[in-house]
């Protein structure tokens, strides 16, 4: 495959690369360089790729695996410092911007306190900005199933939400 066959089929997917791969990360930089990762993986494998019949669902699945990898080897590591945590201000902005961001990591905590599948389905439908039928594409699921995951996933985040603020 040349150059010009591999932009052709490959570039248009730049956006949904970025998107799976910010929703699962949570980071822009790392999204980022999701995003040159799998393209250097495709052009390294080029030559292979001719026999790949669906190419969105290809690149979804190695931009999710490369994303999924990034995602646990940074959580292995302490992403806050205790400065970000414990930082304090006496402007009511900042205040309300640090509540803002401890309730994110509280909803992030959470999320991943759900199965696997059901973190997935929240993160590509609302930090990805993915349809129903695009997450059942990527992740092979029917969009009943997705429907459900979501379902649930919510359910229990709502749930377990209810708990924190009443005690």
């Amino acid at each position: 495959m040349d150059g010009n066959e591999f932009k052709s089929r490959f570039l248009p997917f730049t956006k949904l690369i970025y998107k799976i791969s910010f929703a699962i990360t949570r980071d822009k930089e790392d999204a980022e360089d999701i995003v040159q990762e799998v393209f250097e993986k495709l052009w390294k494998s080029r030559d292979s790729l001719t026999s790949v019949l669906n190419d969105e669902a290809y690149i979804t699945t190695v931009a999710k695996n490369m994303a999924l990898d990034r995602y646990r080897s940074k959580a292995k590591r302490n992403i806050l410092s205790l400065a970000d945590v414990n930082e304090i201000h006496a402007d009511g902005y900042i205040d309300s911007k640090i509540e803002q961001r401890e309730t994110m990591i509280n909803v992030e905590k959470l999320i991943c306190t759900l199965p696997s599948s059901q973190q997935m389905v929240i993160r590509l439908r609302h930090f990805g900005d993915l349809s129903i039928f695009q997450i059942a594409d990527t992740m092979q699921l029917t969009q009943e199933n997705v429907r459900q995951l979501l379902s649930r996933g919510r359910r229990t985040i709502k749930e377990k939400i209810e708990k924190i603020y009443e005690n």
